[in-house]
């Protein structure tokens, strides 16, 4: 099984390389670029270094979790003859509800304020699932990437995909396999709702796991490495 073209991945929120290094493990052989989001402080530095990845007149595979779902999605868009195929991992294109975005705003004052901590208990609990709150392999990497990355990265990354455009009908225009990867305990990117959107978008599948809950990559990696090492292998 061989990989022709790069594979970009994309970090979700408050993420650095670490949310990918144990599946970088797990996958075979193949060229890696990441795209530091975590360095970014507005959506058009995400966007740069984003760019900064491609090279003139090849094809990449964009791996993304979740807001680096987003951001890959937005890239795909801006850059479709490129895309040889987009894995979307714990995101939903339809943008972000009136809830969230009321959430999002409430967390962001707290961040100003100096009143929020990214790596307590109770945060951490809406992105990993029960069985794993004291797994050191999922809740530890979590605890340590909000450690060192800080609220300034928290608040930077929330502001820059906030308020979030649905990306539907730009994934809908790739001339590309889309795969969308869900948890079914996903208590941020809703299982349902990312298969409904699914179903309406052109060259996509859909596959749903089970026992984890948002941080998918560090839940259920070998599970995840399957599935993309099928997209991304020729």
């Amino acid at each position: 099984m061989s990989v022709q073209h790069p594979v970009l991945f994309f970090p979700g929120t408050l993420c650095d390389e670490r949310i990918f290094m144990p599946l970088w493990q797990a996958l075979p052989a193949h060229q890696r670029r990441y795209v530091p989001l975590q360095w970014a402080a507005s959506l058009d530095d995400m966007l740069a270094l984003s760019k900064d990845r491609l090279l003139e007149g090849e094809k990449v595979h964009l791996v993304g979790y979740s807001m680096g779902g987003y951001i890959a999605s937005l890239f795909a868009h801006q850059f479709p003859d490129a895309v040889a195929s987009i894995t979307l991992i714990g995101y939903n294109p339809d943008g972000l509800s009136k809830e969230e975005i009321t959430k999002r705003q409430q967390l962001v004052s707290m961040l100003k304020k100096g009143q929020f901590k990214a790596d307590n208990d109770a945060y951490l609990a809406r992105f990993i699932h029960p069985s794993r709150i004291n797994d050191e392999q999922v809740a530890g990497v979590v605890k340590a990437m909000a450690q060192d990355l800080g609220k300034t990265t928290l608040l930077n990354h929330t502001l820059a995909t906030t308020p979030r455009d649905s990306t539907v009908e730009q994934l809908t225009k790739i001339n590309a396999p889309i795969t969308f990867i869900t948890a079914k305990q996903d208590n941020i990117a809703s299982a349902q709702a990312v298969k409904a959107i699914s179903e309406k978008i052109p060259n996509a599948t859909l596959h749903e796991l089970e026992d984890t809950g948002h941080m998918i990559p560090l839940e259920q990696t070998s599970a995840l490495a399957t599935i993309i090492a099928r997209q991304i292998s020729d």
